[in-house]
C-alpha cells in the first residue's frame, strides 16, 4: 500500500513539473512572438516590401507547425487572433500572414485583437500556409484603444487548444475569359468570381492574351453543404486553353502591320510567328489554334511554321493597243498582228561570248491605222548607269517624234557586254494614250562554244530528268545495303589500336538497330510505304514529343540516322580491291578520300570476304584503320590473316564504330530518370530554397558577394553579358536550363569563359564540363582560357580523341593540356599512361581524368566518362557551346554525368542559325534536327513575352539572356539580318565613322558603284546574275559557272587593292560550286581563299564575303521553295552567309528568283534603296510582289489606259 501512495505521490509530481515546463516552454514562446513581431516592425519602417500574394511561412512551433504528417494537401477552418494589422496584409497569431482581401466584405471590420474564423491551405511538403478567407469576425475589446499584449497573448494562449475543423480538397477545372492581360498576371472572368491570376505561381502553356477562353485547373475545398460539394477555391494549378487545334492547316489571308489572319476566323500577331519565317498572302501554315472571344475571330493562332510558300506564276508580259486605243495584255514575243493600231518588233536577244563586246539591234514600229501616231517618248526602265545599252537613233535626248499613216519607224540600239550572265533590259515607247513594252535579252558567255549553245537553247539536266534515275539508285542503294547488314558469318576481328580493357565501371549496351525497322526502311519500294511502315510500327513518331514517349521516339530517330549513315558508308564498299604491303599495315588506296562523305576515321573497319569461298568456309576478316592519309588507310587485320596475305582480290565492306549511337542511346535511356519532366518539359519556372551564390550587381555592373567586390576576368564585357553571368552564378532556378541566345558577333564564347573562370573561382566545389559540336568549338573555348592566364594545365584538361591525334588535328599551343581517356576501371589493369614530348598525357585512367575542375570536349568524347563510373554528383556543371548545332540525344550524353541536386546545366547558342546535320530526311522530319536549345526556347517558361520581361528582350531572366551587342559588322551590314532574324534589337559596336572596317572600306571605293546617295560606309552589295544552274549526271549538286566567274573576277579585283586571300571568304550552299571556284583558282594558279559551304563557315568571320548563291532557273522553284534547297526558303543558312562579313559583302545571284523568298526579297529592296545593287535588270513586279487572290495565285492584271 505505501509502494501505490508513494507511485503516486511520484506521478502528481511528474505531472506538477511536466505543467511547469509546460508553462515556461509558452513563455518563451511569446518572448519569441514579440520578438519576431518588434523585427517586423522596424522592417516595415523601413520600407522593407513583403512578397504576400497569400502565400504565408508557418513558424515551426509545436501549435502552428504543419498540421498533420499526411501526405495530403491540408485544407482547414479554425479560430485565431488579428497580431499586426497593414493597409493591405496582416498576421494571425504572429505566424500566419494573410492578404487584405481574402477579408473581402469584412475587411473594415478588422483590427488587432478581434478574433477571426479563417480558411486556409497547406500543399503537402511545404511550410506556408496560405489564407484563403476570412470567413467571420468577433470584436472582443469594444473601447477604441489597442489591446494590450498581455490580454492578446492570453486569447491566443486560449484559442490555441481549440481544434481545427478540416476538409478533404479535389481538383476541378473552372472555364473562363481573359478580361486583361496584365505584365505578370491575367485577370480571368469565371463563373464564380473575378480572378486574377499570378502566371508564377500557375503552369501554363501558352502565352495568354486577353480574349483567350481558358479553364483553370484549381485546388478547391470539398464542402458538403454545397450540392457540387464545391467549396472555395484554394488555389490556382495551372490554366490551359478552354479548347486547342493542333497543326492546323491554314492560309494566310490578311496581312495587317503587326497581327494577320488565317482562314478568316482566326487571327495571329506577329509575335507567334518565327523570326526566321516572312509570310505572304496565300500561304499555307500549319498552326496552332486556341478558342477565343475577339469578334469577328473565334480562334487565336499561338504558333505557326511556315508550310507552303505560294509560287507566283512569271510575269513576263507586254502591252500593244488595239486600233480603238484600248489596252490589251499579251504574252512575250506577240504575233505580228496588223489588228492593232501599232505593233512593234518582238522582244530581242543579244548573246556574247565575252565581255565588251556590242551589237546593234532594229525594232521597227509599224502604224497600221489612217492616222499620223505621236511617240512622245522611250524610257527604260531601271538604273542607267548598269544599263548595257543605249538608244542610236533616235538621239536618246531627243525621242519624240511621229509615225505617218500606213508607215513605220526603226528604232536603232546598241547593246555592249559588261558583265558575266543574263539580264534583260526593259524600256517603254509612249504614245498619246498608250504605251508599249518591249526588252532585250542580254546573254555573256565565257566562250563561244557557250555563247552558241545558248543561241541553240540547250535544255540542260534538271532535277526532274535525274529524279526518276535518282529514286532508282536510291532504291538499289537501300536494298544492297539491307542485303549486306543481313549477311551473316564468322568473323575474324583485327587488331585495334589499343588493348580492349574487359573490366569497365559501367558498360553500355550495343543497342542493335531492330530488324523490323532496318526491314521496313531498308525494303520499302517507296518513300510513302517506307513511312506508313515505320510509323505503323513506331506510332510515337506521329505523336507529339512527351515525357511519356520520350525515350522509345529518341531511340528510333537515332536507328533511323544509323541506318541511313550504314547506307551511305555502302559507296565506299569494292566489289573487287587488294591490298599492299606498308610496314607492319596493310594499305588500301581510296580515290578521292578526303572529299567523300562520311569521312573514314581511326576505330572504322574494313572487312575482306573471299568471293571464292566455298559455303563451308565463309569466314571473313576485319581490319582496323591505325591511319587515314589522303588517299589511302593503313589497317591491321589478324596476324594469321596480315601474315599469309599475298595480294588477292576481295570484296570489300567498311563499317563504322557505333559507340557514338551507342552512348546517345545510353543517354535517352537515362536521362528521364536523371533530370525528370521539370528539366525536359518545363512548364513553369522551379526556384531553389537559396540561390547557387548569394551575388548581385550593383549600380556600376560591378560582381558583389557579401559585400565584397569580384572583379571582372574579362574588363571589356558588355552589361547585358555582366546581367548573364549574375544570372547564372546566382542559380536561381532549380533542374532547369539556363540558355545564353548568342547572335552572330555578340560575344556567346566570350560570355561563356568569363562564366567558367567565375564558377571555379566563386564556387569551390564546382567541377565543370564542357562539351561542344565540334572538335574547333572545342579548341577555341580551351585557347580562350588559356589566354585569360587564370587557369594552369593542372586546373583543366582538354579531352581529345586518338582520331585528332593521328590526324595531327590538335594544335600544337594546346598540347600540354590535352589528354585521352582510358575506360578500364581502377585497379583491374597498369597504369598505361603516356605522356609525349610536346605535353599530352595518352591513355589516362579515372585517377587522371575527372579530378580537373574544368573539362573541355565534344559532347560525344564526354560520353567516356559514362564508362568509367563516376558517383553521383561527381560534374556539378555542364556547359554546352554552340548547342542549336547539336541534336538533342548528343547533348543528352553529357548532362547524364551532372548532379541532379545541385548541378546546373548552361545551353549557349542561336536558334536562328544551322541547326545540327542530320543526313536522314524522315528523322530530321521528325524533330532530330531541333536542338534541345531550340525545343525548351519554344516551353512557355521560355518564351518570349515582352509585355511581362519589357527590359531583357522579353525573356524572363532566370532562364534565358539575349547578348545584343554586335562586335563584328559595320551597321549597314548589321541592319539586314538584324531586322530579318533578331526583332532589329542587335546594337552595332563597330563605329561606322572611326574604326578599322570603317576605313578599309573607303580604301575600296574604287570597286564600287558609283553613287552620291549611298553612304561611304555602306557595305552590302547585290550583283544581280541571270545565268543557268547546272546538274552534272551522277551528282545532285548544282553549280553555275557564269556566276563563278563572276565571284572569280571581284576576288582578282579585290588582290589587286591589297587585300589579302585569308581576308576573304567565299560561301555557297552547293559542293559542286565549291569545287568549281576552287578549280577556277587552282587552272589561274591563283591564291585561293577560304571556299567553302554554310556549314563551313558557321562560327567564323572574314573581312570580306562573297556569296553565291547558284540557283537561277525558275522551273523548278515551286520544288526549291518546298524543301529550303540552297538558300532558297533557308532562312537559317541565308542568316549565317550573310552574318560572317566585317565591313564588305557581295552577294551574286538571280534577283528574279530570289525575290519570291520574303528575305532575300528585303535584302535585295535593301540594296537597291541605297544605290548598291548591280548587274542584271530586276523583276517588273519587284518592288510590289503581285497581289494574291483568295487561291494564292496571282491576280490578272488589268492594263490601265
Amino acid at each position: 500500500m505505501l509502494s501505490f501512495f508513494k507511485n503516486l505521490w511520484d506521478s502528481m509530481d511528474a505531472e506538477k513539473q511536466k505543467r511547469l515546463f509546460a508553462s515556461k516552454l509558452e513563455e518563451e514562446q511569446r518572448h519569441l512572438d514579440t520578438e519576431i513581431e518588434k523585427e517586423e516592425s522596424e522592417k516595415a519602417k523601413k520600407g522593407e516590401n513583403f512578397n504576400m500574394q497569400n502565400v504565408l511561412r508557418c513558424i515551426n512551433d509545436p501549435q502552428n507547425g504543419p498540421l498533420s504528417s499526411n501526405e495530403e494537401d491540408k485544407c482547414f477552418e479554425r479560430l485565431g487572433v488579428i497580431t499586426t494589422l497593414k493597409s493591405n496584409h496582416g498576421t494571425i497569431d504572429h505566424a500566419i500572414f494573410f492578404d487584405i482581401d481574402a477579408a473581402g466584405g469584412l475587411a473594415s471590420e478588422l483590427k488587432i485583437g478581434c478574433h477571426v474564423k479563417y480558411l486556409a491551405y497547406q500543399q503537402v511538403h511545404s511550410d506556408h500556409i496560405k489564407v484563403v478567407q476570412i470567413k467571420d469576425v468577433s470584436e472582443l475589446f469594444w473601447d477604441e484603444t489597442m489591446p494590450s499584449t498581455e490580454k492578446i497573448e492570453e486569447q491566443i494562449a486560449e484559442l490555441r487548444n481549440e481544434k481545427p475543423t478540416f476538409f478533404s480538397t479535389h481538383q476541378r477545372n473552372i472555364l473562363g475569359l481573359i478580361m486583361e492581360r496584365k505584365p505578370g498576371a491575367i485577370v480571368v472572368d469565371t463563373e464564380h468570381k473575378l480572378m486574377n491570376i499570378n502566371l508564377d505561381t500557375v503552369e501554363i502553356d501558352f502565352i495568354p492574351q486577353a480574349g483567350d477562353r481558358v479553364f483553370i485547373c484549381c485546388n478547391v475545398q470539398s464542402d458538403e453543404h454545397f450540392v457540387n460539394r464545391q467549396g472555395e477555391i484554394l488555389q490556382e494549378v495551372s490554366v490551359h486553353p478552354a479548347r486547342l487545334l493542333k497543326q492546323e492547316k491554314c492560309k494566310v489571308r490578311r496581312l495587317n502591320t503587326d497581327w494577320g489572319v488565317l482562314n478568316d476566323d482566326c487571327y495571329f500577331t506577329f509575335d507567334v510567328v518565327p523570326n526566321t519565317c516572312k509570310l505572304d498572302i496565300g500561304d499555307i501554315v500549319l498552326a496552332d489554334l486556341i478558342e477565343c472571344e475577339r469578334d469577328p475571330y473565334i480562334w487565336r493562332c499561338i504558333k505557326l511554321s511556315l508550310l507552303e510558300r505560294t509560287i507566283p506564276p512569271a510575269t513576263t508580259s507586254t502591252i500593244t493597243a488595239t486600233s480603238n486605243n484600248e489596252v490589251k495584255k499579251t504574252v512575250l514575243n506577240p504575233r505580228k498582228d496588223n489588228n492593232h493600231a501599232i505593233t512593234v518588233t518582238e522582244d530581242a536577244r543579244c548573246i556574247f561570248s565575252a565581255t565588251f563586246q556590242t551589237q546593234r539591234i532594229e525594232m521597227v514600229i509599224k502604224n497600221n491605222i489612217e492616222r499620223n501616231m505621236r511617240v512622245l517618248s522611250i524610257d527604260f526602265l531601271g538604273r542607267r548607269r548598269d544599263s548595257q545599252i543605249k538608244l542610236v537613233d533616235p538621239d536618246h535626248d531627243n525621242t519624240a517624234f511621229e509615225i505617218a499613216a500606213n508607215s513605220s519607224r526603226t528604232l536603232v540600239f546598241e547593246v555592249e557586254s559588261k558583265f558575266y550572265g543574263e539580264s534583260r533590259e526593259v524600256f517603254i515607247i509612249k504614245f498619246e494614250s498608250f504605251r508599249v513594252k518591249r526588252s532585250i535579252f542580254i546573254a555573256v558567255c565565257e566562250t563561244e562554244a557557250e555563247a552558241e549553245a545558248v543561241r541553240a537553247q540547250p535544255n540542260h539536266i534538271t532535277a526532274s530528268t535525274l529524279n526518276g534515275g535518282a529514286q532508282n539508285l536510291r532504291q538499289r542503294s537501300r536494298h544492297y545495303a539491307n542485303q549486306v547488314w543481313s549477311n551473316k558469318g564468322e568473323v575474324i576481328p583485327g587488331v585495334g589500336l589499343a588493348t580492349k580493357r574487359r573490366f569497365l565501371s559501367l558498360r553500355i549496351p550495343y543497342y542493335e538497330v531492330p530488324e523490323r525497322l532496318r526491314n521496313a526502311y531498308l525494303t520499302s519500294t517507296s518513300r510513302q510505304e517506307m513511312i506508313d511502315n515505320v510509323e505503323g510500327m513506331f506510332p510515337c513518331l506521329k505523336e507529339e514529343l512527351s515525357l511519356k514517349n520520350y525515350t522509345i521516339r529518341f531511340e528510333t530517330l537515332v536507328f533511323l540516322e544509323e541506318i541511313e549513315y550504314f547506307v551511305n558508308f555502302r559507296n565506299y564498299d569494292r566489289e573487287r580491291a587488294h591490298f599492299t604491303r606498308d610496314g607492319e599495315f596493310l594499305s588500301l588506296t581510296i580515290e578521292n578520300l578526303s572529299e567523300r562523305r562520311p569521312s573514314l576515321v581511326i576505330g572504322d573497319t574494313v572487312r575482306a570476304i573471299n568471293p571464292w569461298c566455298n559455303d563451308d568456309d565463309k569466314r571473313s576478316y576485319d581490319g582496323v584503320i591505325h591511319k587515314v592519309l589522303f588517299n589511302r588507310v593503313l589497317l591491321k587485320f589478324n596476324e594469321g590473316f596480315q601474315s599469309k596475305y599475298n595480294g588477292e582480290d576481295y570484296r570489300l565492306e567498311f563499317y563504322y564504330s557505333r559507340f557514338a549511337f551507342r552512348k546517345q542511346h545510353f543517354a535517352v535511356n537515362r536521362i528521364i530518370k536523371h533530370v525528370g519532366e521539370q528539366f525536359l518539359f518545363p512548364s513553369r519556372v522551379h526556384n531553389r530554397e537559396e540561390p547557387q551564390l548569394q551575388i548581385e550587381l550593383d549600380s556600376d555592373d560591378n560582381l558583389i558577394l557579401q559585400d565584397t567586390t569580384c572583379p571582372w576576368f574579362n574588363p571589356l564585357l558588355n552589361p547585358i553579358q555582366k546581367r548573364a553571368i549574375r544570372n547564372i552564378l546566382r542559380g536561381e532556378t532549380h533542374n532547369m536550363p539556363y540558355i545564353i541566345f548568342g547572335p552572330p558577333g555578340t560575344g556567346k564564347t566570350m560570355t561563356l569563359v568569363e562564366i567558367v573562370l567565375q564558377l571555379v573561382k566563386l564556387l569551390p566545389s564546382s567541377r565543370l564540363l564542357i562539351g561542344t559540336p565540334s572538335n574547333g568549338s572545342a579548341d577555341l573555348i580551351a585557347t580562350r582560357l588559356i589566354d585569360s592566364k587564370q587557369l594552369q594545365p593542372g586546373d583543366f584538361v582538354r579531352l581529345v580523341s586518338q582520331n585528332q591525334i593521328e590526324k595531327e588535328l590538335v594544335p600544337e599551343h594546346l598540347m600540354p593540356y590535352c589528354a585521352t581517356v582510358d575506360m578500364a576501371a581502377d585497379g583491374t589493369c597498369d597504369d598505361s599512361m603516356i605522356v609525349t614530348e610536346s605535353g599530352m598525357k595518352l591513355r589516362c585512367q579515372m585517377k587522371y581524368l575527372g579530378r580537373h575542375r574544368v573539362t573541355i570536349s565534344t559532347c560525344t568524347t564526354l560520353g567516356n566518362f559514362l564508362q568509367m563510373g563516376f558517383p553521383p554528383g561527381h560534374f556539378t556543371h555542364v556547359l554546352i557551346d554552340e548547342s542549336g548545332q547539336c541534336t538533342e540525344p548528343e547533348v543528352m550524353v553529357p548532362m547524364c554525368l551532372v548532379s541532379q541536386k545541385r548541378g546546373q546545366v548552361i545551353l549557349a547558342g542561336d536558334p536562328h542559325q544551322l541547326q545540327a546535320i542530320v543526313i536522314n530526311r524522315f528523322a530530321s522530319e521528325r524533330g532530330l534536327s531541333v536542338s534541345l536549345l531550340e525545343r525548351i526556347l519554344g516551353r512557355t517558361p521560355y518564351l518570349r513575352d515582352v509585355m511581362r520581361f519589357p527590359d531583357t528582350s522579353g525573356f524572363d531572366p532566370r532562364l534565358v539572356t539575349k547578348l545584343l551587342y554586335n562586335y563584328r559588322s559595320l551597321p549597314s551590314i548589321l541592319n539586314v539580318y538584324s531586322e530579318l532574324f533578331y526583332d532589329s534589337e542587335l546594337r552595332a559596336m563597330v563605329n561606322e565613322k572611326n574604326s578599322r572596317e570603317a576605313d578599309m572600306l573607303k580604301k575600296l571605293d574604287v570597286l564600287l558603284p558609283v553613287s552620291e546617295k549611298r553612304p561611304k560606309t555602306h557595305g552590302i552589295f547585290f550583283y544581280g546574275t541571270r545565268s543557268e544552274n547546272k546538274q552534272e549526271s551522277d551528282s545532285p549538286s548544282w553549280f553555275n559557272p557564269l556566276e563563278a566567274r563572276n565571284v572569280f573576277l571581284m576576288t582578282i579585283k579585290l588582290y589587286r587593292q591589297g587585300i589579302q586571300p585569308e581576308n576573304i571568304g567565299i560561301i555557297t550552299p552547293y559542293m559542286k560550286q565549291v569545287k568549281h571556284l576552287r578549280t577556277l583558282f587552282i587552272e589561274a594558279d591563283i591564291a585561293m581563299p577560304k571556299i567553302g559551304s554554310v556549314e563551313e563557315f558557321q562560327g567564323q568571320e572574314r573581312d570580306i564575303i562573297l556569296i553565291s548563291t547558284v540557283r537561277s532557273s525558275q522551273k523548278l522553284i515551286g520544288s526549291d521553295l518546298r524543301h529550303a534547297l540552297g538558300f532558297v526558303q533557308s532562312a537559317k543558312r541565308m542568316n549565317v552567309a550573310i552574318s560572317r562579313a566585317r565591313y564588305l559583302m557581295f552577294i551574286f545571284g538571280n534577283p528574279h528568283l530570289l525575290y519570291l523568298d520574303h528575305c532575300w526579297r528585303s535584302c535585295i529592296k535593301y540594296c537597291v534603296d541605297n544605290e548598291a545593287y548591280l548587274g542584271c535588270d530586276l523583276p517588273d513586279d519587284f518592288e510590289t510582289r503581285p497581289e494574291l487572290n483568295e487561291n494564292g495565285a496571282m491576280m490578272d492584271e488589268t492594263a490601265s489606259k
